[in-house]
């Protein structure tokens, strides 16, 4: 074969074949747009966002977030808290203590539309339950993580959680942060002393100087292909929210109930319950013989309290907070809940739908109890959540 005039063939002499022509891999064509997955051509990073210290309990932290150069894949963030200046009695950490620090988290795209809202017990449980936060027995616990400080009682901690954005490893559902002057929005506000800490003998909060908070929010993220800017993630644009609101209905002491979930209106991925009493303390006072789901007037689920355990346990791998029940519906690829789930199982509903949990509940002695509902959204821009795998 001849070489022709192009200095970037190379010339390789194969014994079968006599001299062929090959192009260095550097010189290949690009595929066309929409042939190639976005996360062969992409790579993942990540950057270090915005950081504070010396914050105080109760106090608002508004940071602004970096642009990426790509697509947001989850907010990392860390919070520690200094030790305490103690005169008396030493701070001993509340039930749902170190994580409810945070009051509430707030995070709005570019566009003003809220993607993540909810307290910090609630991050906690979406970090254990979404499949979005590493899977099974791998990171999806926070407080088995390696930087995990447990509480001491100097009022010492640290932990990590996500605030996660993609819903599988395709980058679906990423955040586009690529504009400097369009950036998401991220609000966190932070518990008073005295609803993350007692005093070491119960009641009042403790006595003497409390610590300080420092906070961490680094930015994981999608690069956006270099060679083919074009290409994005499967079908950019959807979004996959988080949203925690209390049912309406309360719950009376030993009675049969179906009780009204307050969040329908689009594909519901996953489903956490957590029960509180009046004072909102965490209690297991669930059915425990005809726990049921309902959609539309229709049961769809039938089980026992123990059998529901059980399922939580085969699909996360994590011990069960008290109080807490969940419905995963990201489970058509592995019983397990992981990022490679399809989608082809999730829960759609509509604004009309009426989607209740029900049973005869157990002894509530501090009623009404309430149900608080936290609630994985996907809002997808193709109409369907799979389209992205049809390509």
């Amino acid at each position: 074969m001849g070489t022709g005039n192009n200095p970037a063939t190379l010339q390789v002499a194969n014994p079968t074949m006599g001299t062929v022509s090959r192009k260095p891999q550097t010189t290949a064509q690009p595929g066309a747009a929409g042939s190639v997955p976005f996360s062969r051509i992409s790579r993942q990073g990540q950057i270090q966002g915005p950081a504070i210290s010396g914050q105080t309990y109760g106090s608002l932290w508004t940071p602004i977030l970096k642009p990426v150069g790509g697509y947001l894949r989850f907010i990392d963030l860390t919070i520690s808290g200094t030790a305490w200046a103690t005169a008396g009695t030493l701070p001993t950490g509340t039930t749902d203590a170190p994580y409810n620090v945070i009051q509430n988290i707030f995070l709005r795209d570019p566009f003003g539309q809220p993607i993540f809202q909810g307290d910090g017990f609630s991050a906690y449980l979406i970090n254990c339950y979404s499949g979005q936060c590493g899977m099974l027995g791998f990171g999806n616990q926070p407080n088995t993580n390696p930087s995990w400080v447990p509480l001491t009682t100097t009022g010492v901690f640290s932990f990590s959680i996500d605030i996660p954005l993609e819903l599988d490893s395709s980058g679906f559902c990423s955040l586009p942060t690529m504009n400097a002057a369009s950036q998401p929005q991220l609000q966190i506000q932070m518990n008073p002393i005295a609803t993350v800490f007692t005093g070491s003998t119960g009641g009042a909060a403790p006595t003497g100087t409390a610590g300080t908070l420092t906070m961490q929010a680094s930015e994981p993220y999608w690069m956006a292909p270099v060679d083919q800017p074009q290409i994005a993630p499967p079908d950019v644009g959807s979004s996959a929210q988080w949203s925690v609101a209390r049912a309406a209905t309360g719950i009376a002491t030993g009675q049969f109930q179906r009780v009204v979930l307050p969040r329908v209106g689009t594909f519901i991925h996953t489903l956490i319950l957590v029960l509180r009493d009046a004072n909102g303390v965490r209690i297991d006072a669930w059915p425990t013989s005809d726990l049921s789901l309902w959609m539309d007037g229709v049961p769809v689920l039938y089980e026992s309290f123990a059998e529901r355990q059980d399922r939580m346990w085969q699909a996360h791998g994590v011990p069960r907070p008290t109080g807490v029940i969940v419905y995963s519906f990201r489970q058509s690829v592995q019983s397990a809940v992981s990022s490679a789930d399809t989608y082809d199982l999730l829960a759609p509903t509509t604004p009309a739908t009426l989607l209740e949990v029900a049973g005869t509940f157990g002894t509530i002695a501090a009623a009404p109890a309430q149900i608080q509902a936290i609630t994985g959204e996907l809002f997808p821009v193709g109409g369907i959540p799979y389209t992205h795998l049809t390509a």
